[in-house]
């Protein structure tokens, strides 16, 4: 059969089966579960809890040993710590367990297993998919004579490679765009604020224990359903989604490890520019109205006009001789505006003062700010990763 009067044949159906077959690519599994001893449902609950405590572990570590390669980058001392926070760490790992609890609780509820049989998983046709997606392609014999076989390997490529990558990317977005709404929201909206998001503001001085230290209720629509949300709506198999969480995970206690760690330590911030210095300035009590994006990308700060980097964030306080801690002055004004039968000692007002004060002027982000070079970056990074492998398989 001939392709729309073009010279190059077609690829039968069966050579198609066999091109399929014989470009399996490493991470591909037909088995009903990818670990013989675990469900895929239940590696999706238990490993980004595994990788959240593993990390912070790390970090932990040396925030105890305090090795010299890794104090040159520690963004506070230890003293700062103890005194700027106003909640144990006791507390903050019991808060971090509830809230992991919780999280597993409802995806028990909600999550469904991978489909399969007592042979094969059942919610991937590889042969069938990627016919379809060579049917797609083969428009291209209408402009230009290429080669069927180009074509069949450009599309097993893009099952592969192309399509996963770009769920993920946009699994990425549709999390920011979530976090972003959301984190906003309980900062201009005083009672939700008080309420709900001045728990995790306690910690002034974040540390990789404290990624996920929230009010339950927030920890549940922030960080839980922000997660699922992106999930169903870049229509991830559950072993994609399994990614999708533990880097989600491993990239929240990044953001809050303490640490400004250069992108060579720490690959993942060559493709993500929101990192541990960039949301460092938000946990100040001056910085709480910006650089509210989390976890992965800039992009929302940078179009709404809340993005601040770090250097220009000391320069404004060192222009306006202004400190990160006020300590004494906010507990003063606290002190002063308390109620005489106040129940809750330990709430963090000092933040919600701070908060309802409303920003400092920010200042206008550079044009060549590492932070939009950054984001640019990771879009070329992306493309490079889709395009690359479509040209090798094309060229095989």
């Amino acid at each position: 059969m001939s392709g729309l009067g073009m010279k190059t044949p077609w690829v039968s159906g069966e050579e198609l089966d066999t091109y399929v077959k014989t470009t399996l690519p490493f991470y591909y599994n037909d088995k009903p579960r990818f670990l013989d001893a675990f469900s895929d449902k239940a590696l999706a609950l238990a490993l980004p809890v595994l990788i959240y405590w593993s990390a912070s572990m790390f970090y932990h570590a040396l925030d105890v040993h305090r090795p010299a390669w890794s104090e040159k980058y520690r963004m506070h001392t230890p003293d700062e710590l103890k005194k700027k926070n106003r909640v144990s760490k006791e507390r903050v790992i019991l808060m971090v367990i509830l809230q992991h609890a919780i999280q597993t609780f409802l995806g028990i509820v909600i999550m469904y297993d991978t489909p399969a049989n007592r042979f094969h998983r059942m919610d991937v046709n590889p042969e069938k998919d990627i016919a379809r997606i060579l049917a797609w392609v083969r428009v291209l014999h209408d402009y230009v004579d290429i080669r069927d076989v180009v074509l069949v390997r450009a599309a097993i490529a893009l099952y592969w490679w192309g399509i996963p990558w770009l769920q993920f990317w946009f699994a990425c977005f549709v999390m920011d765009a979530w976090e972003y709404l959301l984190h906003r929201t309980m900062h201009e909206v005083r009672f939700l604020y008080r309420m709900l998001h001045s728990h995790h503001h306690r910690l002034y001085v974040p540390y990789a224990f404290g990624a996920l230290y929230n009010h339950p209720l927030e920890g549940m629509l922030l960080d839980t359903f922000g997660a699922e949300i992106a999930r169903v709506v870049s229509f991830m198999t559950l072993r994609q989604t399994i990614v999708f969480f533990t880097i989600s995970t491993f990239k929240t206690v990044c953001d809050h490890c303490g640490y400004a760690f250069p992108w060579y330590y720490n690959p993942i911030q060559a493709l993500f520019p929101n990192n541990a210095e960039y949301h460092d300035v938000h946990h100040q009590s001056q910085g709480l109205r910006f650089n509210y994006s989390q976890p992965y990308f800039v992009h929302f700060d940078t179009i709404f006009g809340t993005r601040v980097d770090p250097a220009d964030f000391r320069d404004m306080l060192a222009k306006k001789g202004l400190k990160f801690e006020k300590a004494a002055a906010i507990k003063a004004e606290v002190d002063a505006q308390a109620a005489p039968d106040k129940t809750e000692p330990d709430l963090d007002d000092r933040s919600c003062i701070e908060n309802a004060r409303g920003p400092v002027a920010a200042p206008r982000p550079k044009l060549l700010s590492v932070y939009t070079t950054a984001s640019i970056w990771s879009v070329f990074l992306f493309t490079g990763i889709l395009v690359v492998p479509v040209l090798s398989y094309s060229m095989m």
